[in-house]
Order: C-alpha cells, then structure tokens, then sequence
C-alpha cells in the first residue's frame, strides 16, 4: 500500500530523531533540523571546538616541555678555598697556604677571602689539572686575587709584573698590577666597578712604615671569565706572576682565594 502521508512522516522522523517516529513530527522536525540544532549537533561548531582542543593540547605537552629546550645546564667542578689539604689534582710549587690578614672577609656575600688564601712568590705558579670533565662546550673561571705589596705594574722592559692565566697552553689573561708609587702603570682596568675590593691600602703585608700597599679583586666579576669556550674532556689552568726573577715574600708577592671552575653545555 502507498500511502504518500505515511512515507512524509518517516523522512521526517529520521531526519530528527535518527530513525525513531515521533508522533509530534511536524512540530519537533522544524526544531531539530533548524539551522541552529544543525549547528550544535553535526555543523561546524563542534568541529571547531573539540578538534583544535585536544590537537593543541596534546602537541603542546609533546613539543614544548616545561624549560626550553636550549636551556644550559651547568656543572660546578673545583671548588677551591685553601682551608683544607690540597687536593691531587693541583701543584702549587713554593706557594703556600697563608693567613689572608686584613684580605678576610673582603668580597661579597658567599663569596669572600677566607683565613687562608694560597700565596706565592713572583715568578711561580699554580696549576690546576682537571680530568674527565662531564660533556660541555663552554667552561668558566671564578677566583679571588690578591696584589701583595710593592708589585711594580707595567714598568719599564724586561721589568714590570704581570698575572697571567692559561688554560690547556693558551693565554686568556695577562695584565701588569701595580702597588707601589701612583705614577706606576697597572695595565688592568676592571670592565666592572665592584670587581676592586680594595686598592693601595695596607691589608696586613705591607710592613710598618711602608708606602707599598696592597689591593683585593674579585675577578668572577669579570665577563672574560665567563663561558669560555671549551670541549676537551681534560683542562689545564695555570697561574702565574711573570716578573723580574723572583722576588721575596716581604718584598713582593701575590695569592688567590675561592677558585671555582665550572662547565656549561647547551642543549
């Protein structure tokens, strides 16, 4: 039997209600099949909304993690104070551990002169070897130097004193200090102010009635310290005084505090 009436009724019902008849069509077809029931349930609303939701969410959590991925991780690996026995792996020559005198506490809040510092004559040397470093592409240096009394700056050739650093053979710092008189040469101008604890005032080695005087520097201050670039697994820093033959204790003399090497890599 084809009844035309039946047939409209059934198209209708499933357009609203997926199959089921509803008694009511006529007036709940309108309503479901609207463009605004059309929109919640099947249209582009419900697209746009859960879609972009869980893909940028998911992709987020997956890509970018909760630091950057070019972070740099740091490694400290010497921390050096001269308090206690030295470790295998510097050689200090003549120099020696000495009371540090009117140096302690010159610097600043976790990172000052101690009782001791390690003191040497002009022309010797402390090295520092350093093996099995952890994976880097950068290395930096922090220490504490101490100008002890009558160094003579710049002076005149083959004279003059002169702090040098190297690490594995290269030279990374070479500069005259002077105590003495105001018209010696010193060749080092700290880039940051807060670098010069102390400049030409008696600190303990000068002597009494002596015009040399001593200075104090914080050279982790100092950006040429800083990131140096470095691969190798293995490190060699020396310290030295370059002067004019060696020159007594109560003459001259010079010393560092608070060494500390760290590593740097970027990933």
């Amino acid at each position: 039997m084809n009844n035309p009436w039946l047939i409209v009724a059934l198209a209708l019902g499933c357009g609203s209600n997926g199959g089921s008849v509803d008694p009511d069509a006529g007036t709940d077809a309108g309503t479901d099949t609207g463009p605004a029931d059309g929109g919640s349930d099947t249209g582009p609303a419900d697209v746009g909304v859960d879609a972009p939701t869980d893909v940028g969410t998911d992709v987020g959590a997956d890509v970018a993690p909760d630091v950057p991925i070019d972070a740099p991780t740091e490694e400290m690996v010497v921390e050096l104070s001269f308090e206690d026995a030295l470790p295998d792996f510097i050689e200090v020559g003549t120099c020696a551990g000495t009371p540090s005198q009117g140096y302690e506490p010159l610097g600043f809040p976790g990172n000052t002169f101690g009782p001791t510092f390690m003191r040497c004559e002009t022309a010797q040397t402390i090295t520092i070897t350093l093996e099995d470093l952890p994976p880097h592409d950068s290395i930096s240096v922090d220490f504490l130097f101490a100008a002890i009394d009558s160094l003579d700056g710049e002076g005149t050739p083959p004279a003059g004193d002169f702090f040098r650093i190297d690490l594995d053979g290269t030279t990374i710092f070479r500069e005259a200090f002077a105590n003495a008189t105001p018209d010696q040469i010193q060749t080092y101008e700290p880039p940051v102010p807060e670098i010069v604890l102390s400049r030409r005032v008696d600190l303990g080695f000068s002597g009494p009635g002596s015009f040399f005087t001593d200075s104090a520097y914080d050279m982790s201050l100092d950006p040429q310290f800083d990131r140096i670039p470095h691969t190798a697994s293995t490190a060699e820093l020396v310290f030295s005084l370059e002067g004019v033959g060696v020159q007594s204790l109560d003459d001259e003399s010079w010393a560092i505090d608070n060494v500390r090497v760290t590593t740097h890599r970027a990933e």
